[in-house]
């Protein structure tokens, strides 16, 4: 960790399904990844990084504009050349989405679905500002989830139509979701190719191009991600990060950290920083 670089979580008891992160002076380039269940709001504060990589020149998120990523979508984050970025992610659970547009629609509950990558809306920004301090003030739980609200039925409504979204339906395919239950399930155990598409009822070759067309990562990859998110709830859980590591399969508390850091741009320990109000 370049002592340059500050990386701070925060999360609050009150406010289920919401996680804000506030990181200074990165350089940090995130792999191609997807977050399973969560969308993700990325304000750039200084610097500039791209969501899909600098051969996509429209998914630059310049300081001002914020950055839209779907449960499931796959992206990256790579900075500007030669840039220290500084920005503030802001994790909001799906179903707290769902809930929000459901009673702004007067329907049963669907994910909405960011149409643009990449907006510069001054209104959100505003919002979003708000937001944060708000969530991340003494106020009380009435306060905090009116700003929530509020915040999320202006990201709802840059989404068009509420309805279940591509990203959101991903892994519908039976086969797939057997794969991706498989997966999760047994994240200490060993599995071979064969194992997997051996649950999902497909050859292996047949299953590796599906899967990867369902859910936009191959196999591995969505182990790895599965395997940090369960990593984070036990991590908030009280569970050492040593015994952390070995729950989710990871061979040593050093794998584990230099992994959780590469796709979450922190370590355990920074992670667990905040003070729980």
């Amino acid at each position: 960790m370049n002592p340059r670089e500050k990386v701070a979580f925060w999360r609050d008891m009150k406010v289920e399904g919401v996680e804000i992160c506030r990181v200074d002076g990165s350089r940090h380039v995130f792999p191609a990844h997807a977050h399973d269940g969560i969308y993700a709001i990325g304000m750039m504060l200084s610097g500039g990084s791209y969501c899909l990589g600098p051969e996509n020149a429209s998914s630059l998120v310049s300081p001002g504009q914020i950055a839209l990523i779907n449960p499931s979508q796959v992206h990256s984050g790579v900075p500007v050349s030669g840039k220290r970025i500084s920005y503030r992610m802001v994790y909001f659970d799906q179903n707290l989405m769902a809930a929000a547009a459901a009673e702004m629609a007067g329907k049963d509950r669907a994910f909405p679905e960011f149409a643009s990558m990449v907006v510069g809306d001054a209104v959100l920004w505003r919002r979003m500002q708000r937001f944060c301090r708000v969530i991340q003030g003494p106020g009380g739980r009435l306060e905090k989830e009116s700003a929530i609200l509020d915040v999320l039925a202006h990201l709802i409504s840059l989404c068009g139509n509420v309805t279940r979204g591509r990203y959101c339906r991903r892994r519908g395919g039976q086969s797939i979701r057997y794969a991706t239950q498989f997966l999760s399930e047994n994240l200490d155990r060993k599995i071979t190719l064969e194992d997997v598409a051996r649950e999902a009822g497909l050859s292996r070759y047949h299953f590796l191009r599906m899967f990867k067309r369902e859910t936009g990562l191959p196999p591995h990859l969505f182990r790895i991600m599965r395997r940090i998110d369960r990593g984070k709830q036990l991590l908030r859980g009280g569970l050492p990060p040593a015994q952390t590591a070995l729950a989710v399969g990871f061979s040593d508390q050093s794998h584990f950290a230099n992994t959780f850091r590469k796709y979450t741009g922190a370590t355990p320990g920074q992670y667990l920083s905040e003070s729980p109000r």
